[in-house]
């Protein structure tokens, strides 16, 4: 969105507040960086708050990396409950994002977040964080953000100019009030369909006829040199000996992965196109839900264009633990989803439900979709694979043989001939 049409939705938005509305730097007491210092998976020093911890829904911190730091390093840096931590860079869907910090013990943030703290006896934290999460704060951020090599970044001062409306405290306390208890009951829900959701990946394991591996913590593996292809860590490795479990058919044999993409603001910007974020997506997601509408002018972006039964593939390690994975709806208009996503359009014979389901189980999504991010192929439940094995026609094998024979020749002739050189060069008149 750019800046001019962001401002007129803005000036809509909070054209009639009911309380007086209020630069965010008028309840702040500081705001501060994070600290760019190397971080370990190894449990020692202090856990740090990385952006991939900050999720749509609140906290992840399934996935936490530590730090060691000076005593003085680590009490500037220290949070304390009631914090505000924003990601300052990320996509333009997910920049912005902010949640209130309310862990126990001794935590420090990376250098991708902005903490703010605020001045309680103005505005409260929780109130903040949930009005700046909504559509109307969100616009505001939609307004300020850059786009810098694919990725938005705002800064301290972009979002201390942002404003909320300042309710009376006893209002704010209502309204936090309110929505914890809506998030209560969504997660207790969250949790019942999780529950179902892992039952039935049982049974469709069972029903394909996959046993899967056991689970393992190794970090050390063995493999063939041609097996090394991108990131070097146990992770990536450990989903070989899931692979044993899975034959073919390749995922290129049955969908293809989309790799084209268009810019609406280029080829219809007078057109009104419907946009898939990732961002709009709960995490395991049944279903897309919101579809936003804009002008073409306003997605200057490259996006990819879908269609109805098309399978929407997280491909960020958070995204991917939350299992954003999505079946395109029926569509009304052009639509176009954004780079967040892996797009696959099923071939002719495959159906897309039972695709996704397949993609969907927590095997699958656990230990293959972060090769699929890096485009490889996955392969999906049918007959086992056999490993290929070079083969030779009687002519290649008797040239290849031939080969070899000369090439011991050759080396038993220039062994011949150093070892007669050397005679000479180590004795006799003239030796050197």
């Amino acid at each position: 969105m750019n800046y001019a049409r962001a401002s007129k939705v803005i000036s809509a938005l909070y054209a009639h507040p009911k309380f007086p509305l209020t630069r965010l730097r008028k309840v702040v007491q500081f705001a501060q960086y994070g600290i760019s210092e190397l971080a370990s998976t190894e449990a020692t020093g202090l856990p740090i708050i990385r952006m991939n911890n900050l999720q749509a829904d609140g906290w992840d911190f399934s996935d936490l990396k530590y730090i060691e730091l000076s005593p003085r390093d680590a009490a500037r840096y220290l949070l304390e409950p009631g914090d505000i931590l924003f990601n300052r860079t990320n996509s333009k869907e997910l920049v912005g994002k902010c949640e209130v910090f309310r862990e126990a013990g001794a935590w420090v943030f990376a250098s991708y977040l902005i903490r703010v703290r605020l001045d309680t006896n103005a505005a409260l934290p929780d109130f903040v964080s949930l009005f700046l999460n909504t559509t109307a704060g969100r616009a505001q951020i939609d307004r300020i953000s850059r786009q810098i090599i694919g990725m938005s970044n705002v800064n301290a001062e972009e979002l201390q100019d942002m404003v909320i409306p300042l309710a009376p405290l006893d209002i704010q306390r209502a309204f936090v009030a309110q929505m914890q208890a809506a998030r209560e009951v969504r997660d207790e829900r969250l949790q019942r369909a999780n529950a179902l959701l892992a039952s039935l990946d049982a049974y469709l394991l069972d029903t394909l006829n996959i046993t899967l591996p056991a689970e393992t913590s190794r970090t050390i593996f063995a493999i063939s040199l041609r097996q090394i292809e991108g990131a070097l860590n146990p992770e990536r490795y450990a989903g070989l000996l899931f692979a044993k479990c899975i034959a073919d058919p390749r995922m290129d044999s049955v969908a293809r992965i989309l790799d084209a993409k268009v810019s609406p603001a280029k080829i219809a910007p007078a057109e009104e196109w419907d946009r898939i974020r990732i961002d709009d997506l709960p995490n395991q997601p049944l279903g897309v839900e919101t579809l936003r509408s804009v002008l073409g002018s306003e997605l200057e972006e490259a996006y990819f264009e879908v269609q109805e039964n098309d399978i929407l593939l997280a491909r960020l390690g958070p995204t991917i633990q939350n299992a954003k994975f999505v079946l395109c709806p029926p569509l009304r208009r052009r639509t176009v989803a954004s780079g967040e996503f892996l797009v696959l359009r099923c071939r002719e014979g495959w159906n897309p439900v039972t695709v996704l389901a397949v993609l969907r189980t927590k095997a699958l999504s656990r230990h293959h979709v972060f090769e699929m991010s890096r485009r490889d192929t996955q392969p999906l439940p049918s007959q086992r694979r056999r490993p290929r094995r070079a083969s030779f026609s009687k002519h290649q094998r008797g040239g290849a043989a031939a080969n070899r024979r000369r090439s011991a020749r050759a080396q038993r002739g220039s062994a011949a001939s150093a070892h007669r050189g050397g005679s000479r060069l180590g004795g006799g008149k003239g030796a050197i």
